[in-house]
């Protein structure tokens, strides 16, 4: 028998969109115009596109901190950089 906690951390989603792809339309709330809320629905639709393909909210902020880091950076043991220079 399964646990009952077993999807206790699953995300939340509606309309098959994770829940934190909604929050651009709170600034519909601050600033209302109706570029802001063509922005907003334009940005849900695109995390419904993303969701879809299997590319959540979570998995896209990995990607771009990946991007940001950079390439892979082998290690090296402190005797190798010290004794030799690359």
């Amino acid at each position: 028998m399964p646990s009952i906690w077993r999807a206790a951390s699953e995300p939340l989603t509606a309309l098959g969109i994770p829940v934190s792809a909604y929050l651009p339309l709170f600034g519909c709330l601050y600033f209302p115009s109706r570029t802001t809320f063509y922005v907003a629905v334009g940005v849900i639709i695109m995390f419904g596109i993303f969701a879809k393909l299997g590319w959540t909210l979570s998995v896209c902020w990995n990607k771009f901190l990946g991007f940001l880091r950079g390439g892979v950076i082998y290690a090296r043991p402190w005797w190798f950089r010290k004794r030799f220079r690359d």
